[in-house]
């Protein structure tokens, strides 16, 4: 026998403080709790951020015109993953240090993510990103490291200044290589080898052989 508004509609007074069991969940934050086999509506109380599940001991409490279901006791499956509700905004601020553990995988979902600090330190062994875009504005990049690939369909580097140093062997293959130079060009070195399959054409004011 379900009592919908928890009142003295059927002779029994509701419970100022009991434990019961939740057999149903209704809509707009109401749960039905089973106590002396009778169904007492009890709305969540905000203190209550354990979502509470069908079969779940609780404990509710009230008056005559209300009863809150104040805190989960135990759950009827542990298996299932708890589960924190808030019906706004949630905000966590401790004096000292927050710390976020999780033993097998921590998992954060949302459409957007702010993250604000003045000094940020990033620790993974293996890191997998996918996405459409990104964008960075810094004033210093620094990146040490063994190996690099990149793959792109197309590249686009502008700078004022490029320095690029090779110790030992680079090698490039291009379907067409077009160099050209404002001011001065320069290829310099111990052997200087140029062939072409084709033709090969040296074309200025002046040309210096020797």
């Amino acid at each position: 026998m379900i009592n919908r508004h928890a009142t003295v509609n059927h002779g029994t007074a509701p419970p100022r403080q009991a434990v019961g069991q939740v057999v149903n969940i209704l809509p707009e934050g109401f749960f039905i709790v089973r106590h002396q086999q009778r169904g007492w509506q009890c709305r969540l109380a905000a203190s209550c951020l354990l979502t509470p599940e069908p079969g779940d001991v609780v404990l509710i409490a009230g008056d005559e015109a209300q009863l809150w279901l104040l805190a989960v006791l135990t759950r009827a499956d542990n298996g299932r993953p708890f589960a924190l509700s808030v019906p706004g905004d949630l905000r966590i601020a401790p004096c000292g240090e927050l710390t976020l553990t999780g033993e097998s995988r921590l998992q954060l979902n949302g459409p957007a993510v702010n993250i604000n600090a003045d000094r940020s330190e990033c620790h993974i062994g293996r890191m997998q990103y996918h996405g459409q875009d990104l964008s960075a504005w810094v004033d210093t990049v620094c990146i040490v490291g063994k190996r690099l690939e990149s793959v792109w369909q197309t590249l686009v580097q502008i700078s004022h200044r490029l320095l690029r140093k090779v110790t030992h062997t680079e090698h490039a293959r291009v379907g067409q290589l077009d160099y050209q130079a404002t001011d001065y060009a320069r290829i310099h070195g111990q052997n200087v080898i140029i062939t072409s399959d084709a033709i090969t054409k040296l074309d200025s004011e002046q040309i210096h052989m020797g």
